[in-house]
């Protein structure tokens, strides 16, 4: 081969064979966890035969073989979400035959490098990483390679599909509990404008407000970086400065706790004065409060088992959605 003449590659032969290159580097290397079709396999050994397709050096071949296991890497292990998440893991992984390997990370860069690179050791079959909170997370350059899925978070390179709550429909969701009450004086207290999920919640509050011909531009807007302190205060600017105000949304239930305390100060009543409504049923918070808190409870558990699903099938080299949203659920009690 002369030094300008095309080396056939993984691409070349993905896009012959019709598939995905992940699928052709499991048939290549001969991965004995992936579970890929024999007649997918055969199409795909054909087309590197119909190439010349000759690997870049031997070295790869001497490596050992990964394991079917499945390494997740964390920041949410003693987390209020943590055991929902986790349950519905170990609940996929269990029926798809995948032990898990879990190595906790504070979510810094360095340690998330060094929890990634522990799993490869170990010689994990692919990587799942999930976040408390819905934030872009840098992947480490040494999981490329290693099928991988973010739960609860977003690859800033846009490389690893991700699974995450439908921040949208759940502000929708959020929104119309209220709307559907007639309230129209509402007042929304945001976590900040900083996380991935900021965006689209400001799009579901506007498109619920415009069906119910309130103007988002109008809205009495507050920031309570996600804090029971930071709600009390966010809601006490609302309130005096919108004595007329009917409703808040919060966008968590640590806020909505806030909330609830800023209300009373002032002599008004919850639900009867003021409605309240928060994000996220994890917590026994929202039961305990009285008037019990309505919230929209987060799929903290289904994120956690269609992680594990979407690893699982991409390990048979099937195709899977670069990003999968879940929808919220309504939990309706007493404070709206």
């Amino acid at each position: 081969m002369s030094p300008h003449e095309h080396r056939a590659t993984m691409a070349d032969i993905a896009i012959a064979a019709g598939v995905s290159r992940t699928t052709v580097s499991f048939v290549l290397n001969d991965r004995p966890d992936s579970r890929i079709p024999e007649a997918t396999r055969a199409r795909v050994l054909q087309a590197a035969k119909e190439l010349d397709y000759r690997p870049q050096g031997t070295a790869r071949l001497a490596h050992p073989r990964p394991s079917s296991a499945l390494g997740v890497v964390t920041d949410i292990v003693t987390g209020p979400h943590a055991s929902s998440i986790i349950r519905g893991m170990q609940d996929a992984a269990l029926r798809e035959g995948m032990p898990l390997l879990l190595i906790p990370t504070t979510g810094r860069a360095e340690d998330d490098r060094r929890a990634v690179a522990s799993l490869l050791e170990h010689r994990v079959g692919a990587i799942l990483h999930a976040r408390a909170g819905c934030v872009q997370v840098a992947m480490p350059a040494e999981a490329r390679g290693t099928p991988t899925v973010l739960v609860n978070c977003q690859d800033s390179a846009g490389e690893h599909p991700s699974v995450r709550p439908d921040e949208e429909a759940i502000a929708r969701l959020e929104a119309d509990a209220l709307l559907t009450g007639e309230h129209r004086d509402i007042g929304v207290i945001e976590v900040s404008g900083a996380d991935v999920g900021a965006q689209p919640r400001r799009d579901g509050y506007r498109a619920s407000f415009a069906r119910a011909g309130i103007d988002w531009g109008s809205a009495a807007i507050a920031v309570g970086y996600g804090t029971i302190q930071g709600g009390y205060r966010a809601a006490g600017q609302l309130l005096e400065a919108n004595p007329w105000m009917t409703a808040i949304l919060c966008g968590n239930n640590r806020m909505a706790i806030g909330t609830y305390d800023a209300v009373r100060e002032r002599g008004l009543r919850v639900r009867d004065d003021v409605a309240i409504i928060g994000i996220d049923d994890e917590d026994l918070a929202p039961a305990q409060l009285r008037p019990g808190l309505t919230c929209v409870a987060l799929p903290f558990e289904e994120m956690g088992r269609v992680g594990v699903e979407r690893l699982a099938a991409m390990l048979r080299g099937e195709s899977v959605p670069t990003q999968t949203l879940l929808p919220g659920r309504l939990v309706r009690r007493a404070s709206i």
